[in-house]
């Protein structure tokens, strides 16, 4: 977000009567001898922060800040460590972890250690060799990463055949977009021989026209459909330990970026039954939009979860080759013609219709678009509905925008749209990008933050967990570095500071989320979200970012987290 705040000398300490000149009762708790990163200018630096039921009340200097100290208030060293905004997660799927967080996670290093299909398939012999699995569920794993196999390529059901016995099994790809399954496993969500392609989907078939196992994108859905469900004491149990993960990450505020109604129903129900830590905001599914609002009203808040918009879903995944493209991949995927540019999800018809409906409902959009020609359709249909609509400030996010073009940057700010950038691809996929996804010069602009800067575009940073662990500081230091697995830096005229880095999952990502005025900076009147760290990300050197700790997570005042 563009800075507008005063000039300050670099990392002064902020003065309270810079910062509030209003009166108010004692605080409850002043926290001092901090390095307080205030993200209210990139120098702006303060050594207290006094709260008062769980907002802000006071920021400057220890002296100053003490002097509003009343008998009953507690004072609290911070012993010189950093303190931050809480970091706002612009895009993910806290939901989805719900029935994965006690499962399989097939992940390859750094985050696991399926680096192999031999790793995979002994993994999962190990999962099914357990006493009283049920044979009557589909069982899931998550996360295996064809691009870092050692084979370069996805499990076949034959393979996952060989280990799952008569358990029915889906392993689900690293992106959210494809799955292998096994024999069971398909004919439990209803794959036969005949069965025809879905819409926005494929059923891979080998030359002889049988099921290899593989299904993407909208073929998925019925995996994610079978999903077992989960007693009221399963449901509290995994929702309180997802919960307490991303708070780990010094998450104050979620996101669930594609809710189904019963994704709807149970985050609702939570936040009745007081049992948020964090806040949350539900972009409900495209097709499920009206019935979701039928729940509660759009852009309701009920105990800090929010029904915030609807999600619409362009495309696919670049790693998974499904993203739609306006050019070719650089080595089209499972003998596919030289041609292969990936497909849509909504086509541009869909997309106009979704987007309309979404504008008469006041529903705020996030789209998925991976690939450029995705893009250009949600672009098409952005500036169509504007044109029918009116402009208004309803900031249209473009989720991911991995290949999108500096033509569609500026589409983009004319629009007053924000994209999200996931700059994590650079690190965790840089190098299959750059040798067989996109080439050389489309790898090199992946995410594509130095355009958005030079045309003064605001963006967030994601890391579309659970595609990736809601880690914060690695979404920092992917986008400051834009280095590879095998140390290549990938467009380094996309780096953006640290400081803009933090901002993004700050105080930009509070303004994508309609929230600039109660989150994201740590000012008098805003909500006391706070996340105490090891060491600043704004003096370490850069490539040191990613092994900053979070040592406490605090929301509207209170400890949610803090490390053992």
């Amino acid at each position: 977000m563009k800075n507008t705040s005063r000039a300050y000398l670099p990392f002064a300490v902020l003065p309270l009567a810079l910062l509030s000149s209003v009166a108010f009762a004692a605080p409850d708790i002043i926290l001092v001898n901090g390095d307080i990163v205030t993200v209210t200018g990139e120098n702006d630096r303060a050594q207290a922060i006094a709260i008062k039921d769980g907002n802000i009340v006071a920021v400057g200097s220890n002296r100053d800040v003490l002097r509003e100290k009343g008998a009953d208030t507690k004072v609290r060293d911070l012993k010189g460590h950093t303190v931050t905004p809480g970091f706002i997660d612009a895009h993910g799927h806290f939901a989805q972890y719900i029935p994965l967080i006690e499962s399989e996670f097939l992940y390859p290093a750094p985050m696991g250690t399926v680096n192999s299909i031999a790793d995979l398939k002994a993994q999962m012999k190990g999962y099914f060799a357990r006493t009283g699995l049920d044979q009557d569920i589909l069982h899931v794993a998550f996360g295996y990463d064809d691009a870092e196999l050692k084979e370069k390529r996805h499990p076949s059901k034959t393979e996952l055949d060989s280990i799952s016995g008569d358990y029915n099994f889906c392993a689900v790809h690293v992106s959210g977009h494809l799955a292998s399954c096994n024999s069971a496993g398909l004919a439990f969500i209803g794959y036969s021989h005949d069965s025809p392609n879905p819409d926005g989907g494929v059923i891979r078939r080998d030359s002889q026209g049988e099921m290899t196992g593989m299904l993407e994108e909208s073929a998925l859905y019925p995996v994610l459909g079978a999903l077992p469900a989960l007693s009221s004491e399963d449901a509290v149990r995994k929702f309180i330990k997802v919960q307490d993960m991303f708070a780990s990450h010094g998450v104050t505020t979620a996101q669930e970026g594609l809710a189904t109604l019963p994704t709807v129903n149970v985050m609702k129900s939570m936040a009745e039954n007081d049992l948020l830590k964090i806040d949350m905001l539900a972009y409900a599914k495209w097709v499920d939009l009206q019935q979701a609002a039928d729940i509660m009203p759009m852009g309701s808040t009920i105990n800090g979860f929010t029904l915030a918009g609807v999600k619409l879903v362009g495309d696919g995944s670049p790693q998974g080759k499904t993203a739609y493209l306006s050019s070719p991949y650089y080595e089209p995927p499972h003998s596919h013609a030289y041609d292969y540019h990936g497909y849509p999800v909504l086509t541009q018809d869909e997309m106009d219709h979704w987007v309309d409906t979404a504008y008469q409902m006041n529903a705020q959009i996030l789209s998925h678009s991976n690939g450029d020609a995705s893009a250009d359709i949600l672009l098409n249909a952005v500036e169509k509905a504007d044109a029918k609509h009116g402009k208004e400030d309803r900031r249209t996010v473009v989720i991911h925008a991995q290949t999108t073009r500096l033509d569609q940057i500026k589409r983009m700010k004319n629009n007053s749209m924000i994209p999200s950038f996931f700059p994590a691809h650079t690190y965790f996929w840089g190098d299959f990008h750059r040798d067989s996804v996109l080439g050389p010069w489309r790898a090199s602009n992946i995410s594509p933050m130095g355009w958005a800067n030079a045309n003064d575009l605001p963006f967030t940073i994601h890391m579309d967990a659970p595609v990736l662990f809601p880690d914060m500081m690695t979404n920092m230091w992917s986008a400051v570095n834009r280095v590879t697995r095998s140390g290549d830096t990938l467009g380094e005229h996309h780096k953006i500071s640290p400081y803009q880095a933090l901002e993004s999952i700050t105080l930009t990502a509070a303004y994508q989320n309609f929230e600039e005025n109660d989150k994201g900076s740590i000012e008098i009147g805003k909500r006391a979200d706070l996340v105490i760290l090891d060491n600043n990300p704004l003096s370490v050197e850069p490539m040191n970012i990613r092994d900053i700790k979070v040592l406490e997570t605090i929301k509207d005042g209170k400890t949610i987290h803090a490390q053992s």
